[in-house]
């Protein structure tokens, strides 16, 4: 209620402090929600639905390009991962094969989070760090056991398109099932380097949870 000169209230005129809040307010935030809700169950269906497409035509790395994009916006990264003042989700090609190309081609011009996304593309292990997805190409895939001491610990998510990946050590890998492209997925590995990782998204994969490499 507002008062006069002395203090004392005026009849009829409401305060500023007893106004009822404006209704748009809250409306503005649940539009807000539910935007979010839909962006991510966007992308949920777009997951679901990418495997199936190789079986229908497109190009395999096209598929694949499209499944770890998808993919990316159901992990959430640390803080931490981010340097001082560093704008751009790093993604990192080591390497070069096919699909690197795609990937490279693909995700640059994109956004992950707010963070415009940078594709680098390097030939030494040591380049890689900074990184929030390392893809290992073909032509490096021999080198994969030096990426894994480089990155242990680090909040980086590797990813390889070669058999066997995710069981000596990476934590993303596609793989091919009743003529679909698939993906496997270390959950536990990923975590442990500070990554998390949707529930849906697990729904979708086929998750390792065994170790062999640690037992080496």
């Amino acid at each position: 209620m507002s008062r006069d000169d002395r203090g004392m209230p005026l009849p009829g005129v409401p305060s500023r402090s007893t106004r009822a809040p404006c209704p748009c307010r809250g409306a503005s935030r649940r539009r807000a929600r539910r935007g979010a809700a839909l962006a991510v169950l966007s992308a949920f269906l777009a997951l679901a639905a990418t495997g199936a497409r190789a079986a229908a035509g497109d190009g395999e790395n096209q598929v694949k390009a499209d499944m770890l994009w998808n993919i990316a916006k159901f992990i959430r990264w640390p803080d931490s991962s981010f340097g001082p003042g560093q704008r751009e989700f790093v993604f990192t090609i080591l390497g070069q094969d096919s699909l690197a190309e795609v990937l490279a081609a693909n995700l640059s011009t994109r956004s992950l989070s707010g963070r415009p996304v940078f594709v680098r593309v390097v030939g030494r292990v040591q380049d890689a760090s900074g990184s929030q997805i390392l893809y290992v190409a073909s032509s490096a895939i021999a080198r994969v056991p030096e990426v894994l001491r480089q990155l242990h610990g680090a909040p980086v998510l590797t990813v390889a398109n070669t058999p066997g990946f995710v069981a000596g050590g990476g934590m993303v890998g596609f793989i091919a099932e009743d003529d679909k492209v698939r993906f496997e997925i270390h959950q536990g590995r990923a975590e442990q380097a500070g990554l998390k990782i949707s529930a849906r998204l697990l729904a979708l994969a086929r998750v390792v949870d065994s170790d062999p490499a640690a037992a080496r």
